[in-house]
């Protein structure tokens, strides 16, 4: 059973037959985890709440429609995935063929991308702190978890995950272009106290409040 579902073990049993399966329908179902339809249309309800699951309506012939359940896109999201380990081997490869300077012109490109997108995003902003306080929202509308202090002389920006984490671990010039990227977008001479890829619980970015 895939336990980071966050769901109780009926509905995540439901998820891995709708998984394997074509769309199924409640009696279908009921049949295979052996639990009334009642029970498992209850079930279905709460899974297409959350955008899990859907029905397409199939008729044939006479008589009521069926309704045949399956998973979303969303829910393959649900899945454990091995992006960054094939990232971090494509970039071996990539090292080993083209050399090291190839991967840093890869970060560099990714700054360059971010830094371009960021100064986007806050470019209706004109204090630093409402620069600081747009671009933790922004962060966290792409999934981030973040802290923001600004309770002495700096504001600390602490992202608590990393997408690229892995990755990051294994080729320092992600961390590198990530901290300058910051510094290039809020014009601060921006430091990284902690970061994630080096053991810690967080990538803390200290911004200097003084002009």
């Amino acid at each position: 059973m895939v336990s980071v579902f966050n769901e109780n073990p009926t509905r995540e049993k439901i998820i891995l037959l709708l998984k394997k399966s074509t769309p199924m329908s409640i009696d279908d179902l009921s049949k295979q985890l052996n639990i009334t339809p009642m029970g498992i249309r209850q079930h279905l309800l709460s899974l297409e709440r959350k955008g899990i699951v859907d029905f397409v309506v199939k008729r044939e012939g006479v008589g009521r429609p069926a309704f045949l359940y399956k998973l979303t896109e969303k829910a393959d999201e649900l899945f454990p995935k091995a992006y960054q380990k094939f990232i971090v081997s494509a970039f071996k490869d990539l090292e080993k063929n083209e050399g090291r300077k190839k991967i840093d012109d890869v970060f560099r490109w990714r700054k360059e991308r971010l830094l371009k997108e960021r100064k986007e995003a806050l470019s209706d902003q004109k204090t630093l702190h409402d620069k600081i306080h747009r671009l933790k929202n922004i962060l966290e509308t792409e999934g981030y978890l973040v802290d923001l202090d600004d309770s002495d002389g700096n504001y600390k920006l602490k992202q608590f995950n990393c997408p690229i984490a892995k990755v990051a671990s294994e080729f320092k010039e992600a961390c590198r272009y990530e901290l300058q990227m910051y510094r290039d977008l809020l014009k601060k001479e921006v430091t990284r106290s902690q970061c994630i890829s080096e053991g810690d619980l967080s990538c803390t970015y200290v911004i200097p409040k003084a002009h």
